[in-house]
């Protein structure tokens, strides 16, 4: 693992900015000796054959050859006589002479010499000699090869002959190997030295970076508190790091920002009782919240848009709700289950205000439509309610005028009548007035330290005589010590009685009906159970409805509005209390009313 790990460093370092630097002034060294090199070796070797071809040039000029036209003899003797052209001892430079053609006649050179065959082969190779044969001089620097050997030569024509001189490289080869060896050993160590000179200098560039890197790294992973220390060289680097820690607090600000907007966002989305739906482009859902679920009755929403449109019963696309017309409504209402839920569609855009997507808000209207039913329904009772014994009086009145007033008996039979619907009325329009109190909170309540059993029993008492005329029985019970309650007197005898009222008017004769008066742990509680005719099951959940009757036309004779249950409830909850009905069809009905006991006021009447 050791190993593993310094091959990943090694590797690492390679793929850096840093080897790349390092690596630019190693190029650079080297890209400015070689060139170095080569110019020497070339001064080398071009002072070698410039001399080489002004000792020949000087001997032609002091001997007697450069002039006129010498035969063999004559040609022989001025490049033998000592000095003229090079020295005896200078075994490296030879001449060779030959005709016109090319064919050998004399040399100097211990190859050609061994060698007379080969003359002509290696002098045909030569560009100077061949300059020569064609009359000119041929005195260009070229290094010729020939086998093993490397050498310089110069060609000149002389009367019927040409005259070749070569010069081995043997006379200055080991100055250039000196030279290279030099230049070698030069290189190596030049290199050596930028090579650290590159590292520790490109340390001062990349060890800054490397730092604003790692910080990146960490303002990447959601720490913003990375800051750097700024030096004050005023290079840029530094700039740099000012500009790196700027967009460090920047960057920490925007998106405190961001997350606290975003935070705010998902709280109001999450705590919102309308559903949240947004859908991308390509109908792909992007964002829900929990009402959105809970209104569709799914714990996630995984589908398109086409999906849930068809599911719905939505006559729209993707499309139609991105480009609606204006012949087009945004909003549909869709059922589902038991539920009505309103569909509202708008349109998002991106930065370049194109279509991004479609947000769908989903508003459960069950409740509004439930309310507006029950303020229909609401107004059909009244009106048919105010309408009953409006018609009775408009009937008995026209049959008064008529003649019937002449007839007493008739008379007093029909004013009795109208008499008795103009009290119903009275009742009922009295009802409506204290429920529209009751509703606007325009009842002013008269709160006292009062007696809950005395208020009972009074009301038991009262009530009696008119369970008495049906044979009823009609009793009090009152469990363990009751403490007194802060309450409004007046408010609460008309809740009793009412309980008390609707009992012996729903008990048949000879039935019973209990009264039952207690405490539980901070509530004292009122229980009226009868053996009536009861309520069946699918009406106790409607029971407390203005003018809801189980049995209509029974309840409208018996002298009932259908807003005493209704009153009652808005009375008890203004106490805070609660008021519940259990029942049984044929089997009777059980009341139960509790209302807190107010601390400090503990007072007890048995």
């Amino acid at each position: 693992m050791p190993a593993l790990a310094g091959k990943c460093e090694v590797f690492m370092f390679l793929k850096s900015l840093q080897w790349r630097l390092v690596s630019f002034f190693c190029l650079v060294t080297f890209c400015l000796i070689i060139p170095i090199g080569l110019f020497l070796n070339k001064q080398v070797e071009d002072s070698y054959y410039k001399k080489f071809k002004e000792d020949i040039q000087f001997g032609f000029k002091k001997g007697n050859i450069d002039s006129g036209n010498p035969n063999q003899q004559e040609l022989l003797d001025e490049l033998t006589a000592s000095g003229k052209f090079f020295s005896a001892n200078e075994l490296d430079k030879s001449y060779t002479i030959t005709d016109k053609k090319g064919k050998f006649i004399a040399s100097n050179d211990k190859y050609f010499l061994d060698n007379p065959g080969a003359v002509t082969g290696v002098l045909l190779k030569s560009d100077n000699f061949l300059q020569a044969m064609a009359g000119g001089e041929g005195g260009k620097q070229i290094l010729e090869k020939f086998g093993d050997t490397k050498f310089f030569d110069y060609a000149r024509p002389k009367g019927d002959y040409i005259i070749y001189f070569k010069y081995d490289d043997n006379d200055w080869i080991g100055i250039i190997e000196n030279f290279n060896d030099i230049i070698f050993t030069g290189l190596l160590v030049a290199m050596a030295v930028a090579f650290f000179l590159g590292y520790f200098l490109s340390k001062t560039i990349t060890a800054p970076l490397a730092r604003l890197m790692n910080k990146a790294r960490s303002i990447a992973a959601g720490d913003f508190d990375q800051l750097l220390e700024v030096k004050a060289s005023n290079d840029e680097i530094s700039k740099l790091t000012e500009t790196f820690n700027f967009m460090a607090i920047s960057l920490k600000d925007n998106l405190t920002q961001i997350s606290s907007e975003k935070n705010k966002m998902e709280t109001i989305f999450n705590y919102m009782t309308d559903g949240i739906i947004a859908f991308n482009i390509n109908g792909r859902v992007i964002h829900t919240n929990p009402a959105s679920r809970r209104i569709l009755g799914e714990e996630e929403l995984i589908y398109d848009f086409d999906y849930y449109a068809k599911r719905f019963g939505i006559d729209y696309s993707i499309e139609d709700v991105l480009y609606l017309s204006s012949n087009r409504s945004g909003e549909v209402t869709i059922k589902i289950s038991d539920r009505s839920v309103r569909v509202y569609f708008a349109v998002f855009t991106d930065e370049k205000k194109k279509p991004g997507g479609i947000i769908a808000v989903l508003q459960d209207i069950t409740e509004q439509e439930r309310l507006e039913n029950m303020r229909k329904e609401f107004v059909a009772n009244v009106s048919h309610e105010l309408k009953t014994p409006l018609t009775s009086i408009k009937s008995y009145a026209e049959t008064l005028l008529d003649g019937a007033l002449d007839d007493r008996e008739s008379a007093e039979r029909f004013l009795g009548v109208i008499n008795s619907e103009a009290d119903r009325m009275t009742r009922l329009v009295k009802d409506l007035l204290q429920l529209s109190s009751l509703d606007n909170r325009q009842l002013k309540w008269n709160m006292e330290e009062m007696s809950f059993v005395s208020l009972v029993k009074n009301a038991v008492e009262k009530m009696e005589m008119e369970a008495g005329n049906k044979k009823q029985t009609l009793e009090s019970h009152v469990i363990g010590i009751i403490p007194n309650i802060e309450a409004d007197y007046g408010r609460i005898e008309q809740v009793v009685f009412n309980l008390l009222s609707n009992a012996i008017k729903y008990t048949p004769e000879n039935g019973k009906i209990s009264v039952y008066i207690g405490k539980t742990k901070n509530e004292v509680y009122m229980k009226v159970s009868d053996t009536g005719i009861g309520i069946p099951e699918n009406d106790l959940p409607r029971i407390f409805e203005r003018f809801y009757r189980v049995d209509k036309a029974r309840s409208r004779e018996m002298g009932g509005t259908g807003l005493g249950l209704a009153i009652a409830r808005e009375i008890v909850e203004a106490h805070s209390g609660i008021i519940t009905i259990s029942s049984e069809k044929d089997k009777g009905t059980e009341v139960l009313v509790r209302l807190p006991v107010r601390q400090g006021k503990q007072k007890a009447m048995t």
